[in-house]
């Protein structure tokens, strides 16, 4: 599988709600759905990217090192899209 900027969004919104549940909701989708591609993500990048306990998720020293990067795609990419929109 190939990362696109959707994995990235899904990443960010774990990292930014610290749930599964509620980044599905703000993403729109099935907490499930979203569970299966975080999985894929994961197995993608060769490593867990957030430890999931009963009270949330928080991300793991590869989750941390991914999402530093991830971030700035995504901000950046909204801007060209809201700058190219105007």
């Amino acid at each position: 599988m190939e990362l696109e900027v959707r994995h990235l969004r899904v990443l960010c919104a774990i990292a930014d709600t610290g749930s599964l549940h509620r980044a599905a909701r703000e993403l729109g989708l099935a907490q499930p759905s979203l569970s299966t591609q975080l999985r894929r993500i994961e197995q993608t990048l060769g490593g867990q990217l957030f430890v999931r306990t009963r009270t949330g998720c928080r991300p793991t020293p590869l989750g941390r090192a991914v999402l530093s990067r991830a971030r700035p795609l995504v901000s950046e990419l909204a801007a060209l899209v809201t700058e190219t929109r105007a």
